[in-house]
């Protein structure tokens, strides 16, 4: 892909709804409960003929490092760092909130590119949404609806910028071998495959219960793709749901971090 992209924002303002537009299927858990998303989920994101890596991440919550959500945000700043550019969504709905003022300040001292993203904006809240947006300081915002599709072509000018290449040229990796980790709840599946990959790609820790769906993770080891699938427990619908995943195979122009054979 010609560069990323990575959606932030408070809990539950449809980034995963947004994620799941952008990647043309519905990988991420959606829910109207806060805090369904827990680790990054990366995709390979398409607006009509522009392509962009992208990361979905958990909502963006003040806490202590050593915290659970601190460990979340941790994967949240990571995302970032990654990242050409960064979305930052907002609910159109119950417009510019104290969190959400909060973490534009901090995208802005981060240096990197910003979107403002006004999502749920069907309809009359569109306009309500792009006056309320623009207090953030980070430039008018794109009144969108992840759920119907509606504002992705506006977000199309505004990403088209990062592209070096606007026809690039995507070569498909060899076929990679499927490898799939299960086990019981709080066994050591996140922590093996952070080990694995060589970084804290997954949230793990102590508390039970942390993984709350499976997730896909692509990487090299010793020049071969290898596609991890971790399941969020050995129940048989989420077995299921983990075995789909590792079936699409990793997506054109996948990411991975070269491992050596120690």
């Amino acid at each position: 892909m010609s560069f990323a992209v990575a959606i932030l924002g408070r809990p539950n303002v449809g980034k995963s709804t947004l994620f799941n537009r952008l990647v043309g299927r519905r990988l991420a858990l959606v829910d109207d409960t806060p805090g369904v998303t827990r680790d990054r989920r990366e995709g390979e994101g398409r607006i009509a003929d522009l392509e962009f890596r992208i990361t979905d991440t958990a909502g963006l919550e003040e806490a202590a490092p050593s915290s659970l959500a601190g460990r979340i945000q941790s994967q949240t700043e990571s995302a970032l760092t990654g990242a050409d550019v960064a979305l930052l969504v907002i609910d159109a709905r119950e417009g510019i909130t104290e969190a959400d003022r909060h973490f534009a300040n901090w995208l802005r001292r981060s240096g990197k590119p910003v979107v403002v993203l006004a999502n749920k904006a069907e309809g009359r809240a569109a306009l309500t949404a792009v006056s309320e947006g623009c207090r953030l300081g980070l430039g008018d915002p794109v009144p969108i609806s992840a759920e119907h599709g509606e504002g992705l072509a506006e977000l199309y000018d505004r990403l088209a910028p990062f592209s070096s290449d606007p026809n690039p040229s995507v070569i498909a990796p060899d076929k990679a071998l499927q490898l799939a980790i299960v086990g019981r709840p709080n066994v050591g599946k996140s922590t093996l495959v952070n080990r694995l990959i060589g970084e804290e790609r997954l949230v793990s820790g102590p508390e039970a219960g942390i993984t709350r769906d499976s997730i896909a993770v692509d990487w090299m080891w010793g020049g071969r793709p290898i596609r991890l699938g971790r399941a969020a427990a050995p129940r048989a619908a989420g077995f299921d749901d983990l075995q789909a995943r590792c079936r699409r195979g990793p997506s054109h122009g996948a990411r991975g971090k070269q491992v050596g054979r120690n």
